[in-house]
């Protein structure tokens, strides 16, 4: 008698791909985004950016809109080039470049972002490369919230030589091209790498073939979602309640504080003005409110006049 065992995900994945300008000049047309989701892919991360100088990716909103009318979620990715810039100062450089080419594309509704470590990141040491990720997406929450945090690309050498495990929780995108089958199967180990994850806890989503046919088109990056582990809806960009709940107010020697709750993750402005009637852009822009405990944001206006009327407003992002 053979005795055997047959893999089963504890539930479906996702299956998606990742493009660039590479894949098209002009972005992929609309017909091939159409066929593209006719077989089975729901996501899509597109280049946006590249360290400071490029070359940052002109088909993104071609590419992000089109996957979007197909049905495909979508997200943007940015190519790091720490070795170029390797402090952390550097690291947020890049990051606010990332958010103004691509930053459109940074918000409720889209899946989160991600940090692409390939090339010559790994010319930095394993603490010094963790301490630019780490400042890296830490600029991308505060400019867009917990909600937005970044998603990590990187290949099984990188993932258990080039960083420490201070990124242990952080979510990997593994890059590891292999002939298994992903619908069933994790990341399978090699003698080389026993753990193909390295440092990570887990894997988030795997690239597992350079070398997809879809939509007409050849040697696409396939990718697919750890569903069981975290699905594929989570890492879409919460939208923030249309309405609030204040929880406290009060005038003080400090300021006027006051808290509300929401969506956690969300990264909020506020602003104040001495009529409520003024138009938005008339309003000033005070910062933004610092959420904790989860899904409760606080703000304190210090310069806040008692007997004076201010109006308040949070917007997002």
């Amino acid at each position: 008698m053979l005795w055997g065992t047959t893999l089963h995900a504890a539930v479906p994945r996702d299956f998606g791909l990742d493009v660039s300008h590479y894949d098209g000049a002009g972005g992929i047309s609309q017909s091939s985004w159409n066929q593209i989701y006719a077989d089975a892919k729901r996501f899509a991360f597109v280049k946006g950016s590249e360290g400071l100088t490029g070359p940052d990716d002109t088909t993104v909103t071609n590419n992000v809109t089109r996957a979007a009318v197909a049905g495909l979620l979508t997200g943007v990715y940015h190519v790091a080039h720490a070795e170029n810039r390797p402090t952390p100062d550097g690291a947020v450089q890049e990051a606010d470049h990332f958010l103004g080419f691509a930053g459109t594309f940074i918000r409720p509704g889209h899946l989160r972002p991600v940090l692409d470590l390939e090339q010559n990141n790994t010319a930095l040491s394993p603490p010094a490369l963790t301490d630019w990720i780490i400042a890296f997406c830490n600029e991308v929450v505060a400019q867009r919230g917990a909600g937005a945090a970044p998603i990590i690309y990187l290949g099984r050498s990188s993932a258990k030589n080039a960083v420490d495990n201070r990124l242990a929780n952080y979510d990997l995108w593994l890059a590891y091209p292999t002939n298994v089958d992903a619908s069933v199967a994790a990341p399978p180990p090699t003698a080389s790498y026993p753990n193909p994850t390295g440092v990570f806890n887990n894997w988030s989503f795997w690239q597992y073939s350079w070398t997809g046919t879809s939509g007409g088109l050849n040697n696409l990056d396939f990718n697919v979602c750890h569903n069981e582990y975290k699905p594929l809806s989570s890492f879409l960009i919460p939208t923030p309640l249309a309405g609030f709940s204040i929880r406290n107010a009060s005038l003080g020697l400090a300021g006027f504080h006051f808290s509300f709750t929401n969506v956690p993750g969300t990264r909020f402005s506020v602003l104040s003005s001495t009529s409520v009637s003024t138009p938005l852009g008339g309003w000033a822009n005070l910062g933004t409110a610092v959420e904790g405990p989860a899904g409760t944001f606080q703000f304190t206006d210090t310069n806040a006049v008692g007997g004076s009327s201010i109006f308040y407003r949070a917007r997002s992002p």
